[in-house]
Parts: structure tokens; sequence; C-alpha cells
């Protein structure tokens, strides 16, 4: 344990020089008074580069900072303000790596005063995990208990709490000293009582009524008592003084002026031993005789014997020296307006924390920097609430602020700086790890042909080390506080690896949502800008589409992409082996679908279908991926796109290439498409301004929604016939088809098959200009009936296994004899037996048949 030091920044230097190189886990900061700008330049990028999760907290009321001037708050460390009655003053630097702390209690703000010019004490308390003080567990019950009596922002409350359960840790083995604080009880009713032989007083503000000094005094009953103060820097009131230590052996020592004394000391002598309090408690009722919860302010001190007495040394005067001078300063009062902290929460919402409740409605402003006439009102908090969530988008580094609207904005409260928790999070990420060298934007991309050659070559090269630095690293465990941090915000830091592998502006596009910020500089671009383009239009060569359209590319560049496709799907989706992480897979499908609407395949090449529906599959989540759900509905939703591409043109229950490759990844993705999100798809629903762009439109979309949402499995093959202008509707148990043709056998023989994958037993009527046909498919037995025009009169056939209605009675020009069991039998008669017993088997009457039959004509 040590009393001499610096500042909290020598313990930081110490531990970057440490020859074992020993990662830092948690940096806490607290204070008073707190300079950000100041804190920015000498202590967070060095706490950072340790791997420490740093977080800084002081006196909502108080901050030596203009915000314009703070760049890293809220996005490389936590920042957080305190309120109660009184001030939030304790002074504590508290270092935790994974087997040692240091514990730095003092009087010292973090600030270039605190920390540099002012002449402080400290005391500086070192354990390791098997070996630590006892003021560690005091420390630490602190800490957890702190958010009750005074008022911090949620997330600082838990950030205070996790870092308290980790000092609960350390294993306690020796008690060099006590932390002292006055959360529920005054700091002088817990110090030993009198008499004494001599009392040492000393700190920078002194009670201007005297009402601490006396009680101190009577606490105490010293023989002796010092005063140790600066004549012009001390804040005190020499008659009040006088008063206070009537009656006493009082020494004033006048202490050299050279620098500010900041120190706050009580210490006392019984017989030959010293015992000292130091910290932050100045020699005022507020900060000795008070409790946080009556009132006082929060403080908080150690308590030890010294070897020798901490006063320094100065020049002896009789206490009347002082009698007639005054040198309180005016205390400026708090803010009437006092907002705590603000936090960006995975669900992309603004936590805006207050003080305390208000009797009046306040306004919330944000800022991007804090600068004059940057500040916008996004809402309000309620007359009697402290805490409201709301809606805005992301923005890194943002200010926020609360004023009186009843003042017409002339009462604000200081300002505090959006936090971004995974931003803030412990360092833990392997900084060798893979990443695109640029931060790419899709309007490079798709823009600049040489940007665009650059990204090709990129992220192909990206999949390939991401590939090796796969297979070469062991599977790591979640870091204790990714798995346990009550403010570890999983979106967020997924959001935050998704940046720092691929930038900010594509993790923007495959996670921003509509509430993205439009980060992209210059005019606007994308594939929905509104232009009309023929369809018919040759290819440009220069890749110019004309003053309002997207740029059409040429041929060439075409043909890299296509190219460039195929080897992008077969690296992010290798066969047989891992596959990339699913931020990497969504991009790819992201970018495939927009070069589809670019037309870069021709409307007759069907090569794209293969690597997309490959693609499409591998966007189902697995629990390797680690995808949080907040990212999950993006995924899905680009799932959904992909697959409504892969309908296109093809047919869910057809026989072609196409059709059963669509069938297959259907099976796969239907569940994941029925839950996707129309808001989160809304720019790459992109209307076909492009020669020769495959595009999923709006209709279809929600077609494909409807599709995918339904339970009933029949509404699959409605919608296929849908897109053909047939129209299937169930009659009492028959399913009767409409619509443009002119054969109603095919039609009936084909509906039929395609029902009966479903269906025990499928009746169909197929019905066209006072034609008809009718099915009855119940697998072996297919029977059919026809109008005079078609195959008049009942037929039974009896099919294969392997046979359907549609192979048995498409193609023909008449009535097929291969199968046939029975049969014609005209339609006033009583069918053959076969038919006559499926008939009756699903309720169906013969007689009722016929005279449906007679309304369509015989």
């Amino acid at each position: 344990m040590t009393w001499e030091f610096s500042s909290p920044l020598t313990l930081l230097g110490e531990w970057r020089d440490r020859t074992d190189e020993a990662e830092l886990h948690e940096l806490l900061l607290l204070g008073f008074t707190v300079d950000l700008p100041f804190l920015e330049k000498t202590l967070i990028p060095t706490a950072r580069a340790l791997g420490a999760r740093v977080t800084v907290i002081g006196d909502a009321g108080q901050g030596l900072y203009d915000p314009v001037d703070v760049r890293m708050a809220g996005r490389a460390y936590f920042h957080g303000l305190a309120a109660c009655r009184g001030s939030f003053h304790p002074k504590l630097a508290l270092l935790i790596g994974a087997h040692e702390a240091v514990a730095a209690i003092g009087s010292g703000n973090p600030t270039m005063a605190g920390w540099g010019y002012n002449d402080e004490l400290w005391t500086v308390l070192r354990g390791h995990e098997n070996d630590a003080p006892e003021p560690f567990r005091e420390l630490s019950r602190w800490l957890a208990a702190l958010a009750g009596p005074v008022s911090v922002p949620q997330y600082a409350a838990e950030l205070l709490k996790e870092i308290s359960a980790r000092l609960a840790e350390f294993a306690v083995a020796s008690r060099p000293a006590r932390v002292l604080h006055n959360l529920d009880t005054g700091l002088l009713g817990q110090l030993p009582g009198g008499p004494i032989d001599e009392l040492n007083l000393c700190a920078p503000f002194i009670d201007q009524g005297g009402r601490a000094l006396a009680r101190i005094v009577e606490h105490f009953a010293p023989s002796r008592v010092v005063l140790g103060v600066q004549k012009r820097w001390s804040s005190y009131d020499g008659d009040a003084i006088l008063k206070s230590l009537a009656g006493s052996n009082t020494e004033v020592r006048l202490l050299a002026e050279q620098q500010p004394r900041h120190g706050k000391l009580l210490e006392w002598r019984t017989g030959d031993e010293w015992t000292a309090l130091t910290g932050s408690a100045n020699l005022t009722a507020a900060a000795l005789l008070d409790s946080v919860a009556n009132g006082g302010n929060c403080e908080l001190g150690i308590l030890a014997t010294v070897p020798s007495p901490l006063l320094p040394e100065g020049t002896a005067v009789s206490v009347t020296h002082l009698r007639g001078r005054r040198t309180v300063r005016p205390v400026e009062g708090r803010p009437g307006l006092l907002v705590l902290g603000a936090l960006l929460t995975g669900t992309g919402l603004l936590q805006v924390t207050l003080a305390h409740p208000y009797e009046v409605d306040v306004a919330v402003e944000v800022s991007p920097d804090g600068s004059p006439g940057s500040w916008t009102r996004i809402g309000t908090v309620s007359a009697g609430r402290t805490s409201q969530e709301f809606a805005v988008p992301e923005f890194a580094g943002a200010v926020v602020r609360i004023v009186d609207p009843q003042a017409g904005g002339r009462t604000e409260s200081p300002p505090v700086f959006v936090v971004h928790p995974a931003r803030c999070a412990r360092r833990q990420a392997d900084e060798n790890r893979p990443r695109l060298r640029h931060e790419y934007t899709e309007e490079e991309i798709f823009t600049n042909e040489e940007m665009a050659r650059r990204f090709r070559y990129d992220l192909l090269r990206l999949t390939d080390l991401g590939a090796e630095h796969r297979s070469v690293q062991p599977a790591r465990a979640a870091a204790p506080s990714e798995q346990t941090s009550a403010v570890h915000d999983r979106y967020a830091a997924y959001l935050d690896e998704c940046e720092r592998t691929i930038g900010r502006p594509l993790t923007l596009k495959l996670f921003g949502g509509t509430a993205a910020p439009d980060l992209t500089l210059g005019p606007r671009w994308g594939l929905t800008a509104e232009a009309v383009v023929d369809d018919e239009a040759p290819d440009d060569p220069d890749g110019d589409s004309g003053e309002n359209g997207p740029p059409k590319m040429s041929l060439d560049r075409k043909r890299e992409w296509r190219l460039w496709t195929v080897r992008a799907v077969d690296r992010t989706v290798p066969d047989g082996r891992e596959p990339a992480p699913m931020m990497l897979r969504l991009l790819v499908a992201r970018l495939f679908v927009q070069l589809l609407a670019h037309g870069v395949w021709e409307l007759d090449d069907d090569s794209w279908r293969e690597p997309l529906a490959l693609l499409t599959a591998s966007l189902v989540p697995r629990a390797e991926d680690e995808v949080p759900d907040e990212a999950v509905q993006h995924v899905t939703a680009v799932t959904a796109v992909c697959m409504g591409l892969l309908l296109d043109g093809a047919s869910l229950t057809g026989g072609k290439p196409g059709d059963l490759l669509a069938a297959d990844i259907w099976e796969v993705v239907k569940e994941r498409v029925a839950g996707a999100e129309t808001e989160l798809a809304e720019d790459l629903l992109i209307p076909p301004r492009l020669p020769h762009a495959t595009v999923l439109s709006r209709s279809g979309w929600e077609r494909l929604l409807d599709l995918a949402r339904s339970d009933d499995p029949i509404a699959l093959i409605t919608a296929e016939l849908e897109d053909e202008e047939l129209r299937l509707e169930a009659d009492h148990g028959i399913y009767r088809v409409t619509g443009r043709f002119t054969n109603p056998v095919p039609v009936a023989a084909r509906v039929a098959t395609l029902l009966g994958d479903h269906l025990e037993t499928a009746l169909v009527l197929a019905v066209t200009g006072g034609r008809w046909t009718f099915v009855a498919w119940c697998r072996p037995l297919l029977v059919v009936a026809g109008s005079r025009a078609m195959w008049p009169g009942w037929r039974v056939y009896r099919l294969p296994p392997s046979g359907t209605p549609a192979a048995r009675l498409t193609g023909s020009e008449g009535p097929p004899r291969i199968g046939l069991v029975a049969g014609p039998v005209p339609l006033g008669r009583t069918p053959p037996p076969d038919a006559l017993e499926l008939l009756e088997r699903v309720g169906t009457d013969p007689a009722d048949l016929l005279r449906r039959f007679h309304g369509h004509g015989t």
C-alpha cells in the first residue's frame, strides 16, 4: 500500500510497461469533474490498446469539456453520469487484469489539474487473485451498492455490478486498511472516537459555517489540533474556523502555494501511532457528517495506519491569523435539468435516462457533435418518468441533452454521449483476422469499374484467408465478459464484428434496415431510381444509362461479374467444407440479387439458378453461425428475395430442371420465408429498370409470403395455376378448374396429379367453353368422364406405381387404351363398378355428379 504517486496515469504506464505483457480487462474511473478530451488524449488509447473495457462516471452537474471536443465517448469507452441530493464526489481509479488488480482511492478528479497540476493525495492498493487486501472486498461491496442511493443509468449500474463481482473473486489475505463510504452512514461516525493526542486536518474546502470542524473536534477530543491551509487557495471562512476551534489548542499551518493543495486528509495520533483517513471528503458537513441517503455527498475514503504524518510541512501561525479572512468561492448552482446517460440498444432504440422525474414533460434533443445549430428534437420524456426509449437512426458519437419546452428551450441539461455497447466492450478480437482492405460502398461497387475489380479480388481474398484463419484457430469459448456481461449487447457486438470485417457501409446495407442513415456522399444512387429503360435497348458499351437511370454495364463487365459470382458462391459455400461466416454469405447473396437486376445474365441464360439456389439454402442460420435474432431477421428477408427469384419462370410442381431446383430449395427455406418482414426487403424489390433484368416484384413478394405462410398444401397449387391464368376452386369436394384453355382433358389430368400428392382422392372438373372433363384419382385407379365434345362416357384405368393422370391422359388425340379396366359407359348409365366404388368411398353420388355435369353441357 502506498500513498504517493503522480496520478492513475502512472498506474496505467506501469501496466503498459510490464514485461509479461498482461492484458488489462477493466479500467474504472470515478470522479466529480471529468475532463473527457484530456482522458482521450492521455489514457483511453493506452487502456484500449491493453484490451481494457473503460468506464468513466462523473457528477451529472459537472464536466470540463465542450461536446465538440469529445471524439471517443460512447464508442471507445462507456461514459455515464451520476446524481444524488449532494454531489457525486468519489475519486477512484480501478484497474483489473486476469490475475491482478490495482485500486487508487484519493482526491484527484480525472482532469488535467487533478492528475497533473494539483498536489493530490492517493492511496494505492495492489492485490493478486490469491493474495488481495481486505479493502478489495469492501470496495467490491460499495460498487455493488452504489447504484441504489445514487442515480446512474441502467447500463452504468450493470457495469458497476459486473466490476464489483470481478473484484470479489480476489481471495482476501491481509487487512492493511479499510474502505469507508457514506452511502448509509456519515464518515465521521465510522471513525474511532477520542480522546487522542494530536489531530491534523487539511482540505481545499472547509465548511464556511464551521459545523464540520466543530463536530470533528467534539468527536476526537484532541489535545492538539493542526489545521493546514493555503492562505489564498484554500476555501474557508476564518471567523467560522475561529468559532469552531474555540477552546482547542490549535495551530494553523500555512502551506506553500507553489501549486494548489487538493488532497483531503484527516489524521490523528494516539501515542506513537498515526492513523489517516484519505480520499475524497472535504472538511464539510456534506462530506463527513451526512450520508448519501440523508442528502450528503457521495464520498469514498481509505482508513489506514501510516508510518508518519501525511500533513505537509509549512509555517506555523496562530489561529487568530485567519480572523476576518474569507476566501469562500461562490458555488454555482446545479443545472435544473440533468440527463445521466443515453444507450443505443441492439434493437436500434435510444434509451435516455434522467437524473430524476420532472413535473413537466422534457424534450430530448440529439446532435452529431453538440455544435450550435445542430440539435434535433426526437421526442419527449413524460412528466414523472426517468427513462424513455426513442426510435432513431444509428449515429456514431451522437450527443444527447434535454430541454424544458416551457422555457422556450433556454433551460437545458449538460450533454451526454450515446453509448454503443459493442464498441466500448473489452477488445478481445484477433486484430490479425482477415478483413476487407477498403470500406467499399455499393455505389462504388456498381458504378466504379476499377473499384469493382478491387472489391471482387478483395472479397475472394477475404474468403480464402478466412478459411485458413478458421482452420488454424481453435474454437474459442466466449470470454467471461461476453458470456455474463449484462451490458454486452449481442447484436451490437455482432454488428461491430461485421464492421471490422467488411466495413461500416456494407454492414449498414446488410443490417441497417429502413432506419439506416444514408452515408453515401454525393448524389443518391440505386437500382430503384426513377428511370424508364427500353428492355430491348442494346447494352451501352460505355456503361452509361443516361442522366436519370442507374448505370448499365458493358458486356465485358457483365462477363466478369458472372464469372466472379460463381467463384464467390463456391468460396463462401464450398462443397463439403465449412461455409464462410454468415455476413459474407449474406453479402454475396445481396450482391447476387442486384446483379440479376442489372441484367448480368441474359433472359434465356439460367446458369445463375444453381449457384443462387446453393447460396439461398446456406442462408438458413446454423447454431455454429451464432447469428443474433435481430440479424436473423435481415438474413431471412434476403433469403425470401432469393427464393422469389428462383421461382421466377419456375414451377414448384413442374418437372424441368429449374422447377426441381426451386422445389428442393423451397423445402429448405419455406419456414424461414414465412417469417420474412417486408420492410427489411424493400431495397431488394427492384423495378425492372435495366435490360434483361431479373427481379422480384412487390406483387411477387406478396404472393411468395402468402404461399409460405399458408398451412393449406393446396395453396401452392392454386398459386401456381394463377400464374398460368387458371382458377382453382373447391366445390363440395370437387376441385373446379376454369380459365383460358381449349382442351380440358390435360388440364384436369395435370391438376389431379398435383392434388394427388396431397390428397388421398383427388376429384377434378375442368371446364371451358361448354366442354368439360372429370377426373377422379386414387392410386392406382383413375376414373375419367367427359362431355360429348371430348371423351364421352365413363372410363376406368389402373395405373402402375409410377404412373400419374398427367402421364396417362396427356399427349393422346383420343382416349388411351393402355391400362383401361372398364368403359366407355354412357353418362346416363351406372358407372363401372370400380368407378362407383371409388365415388361412394369419398361420399360422392354419381347422380349428383351428372346434375353438375349437365350444368356445363353434356
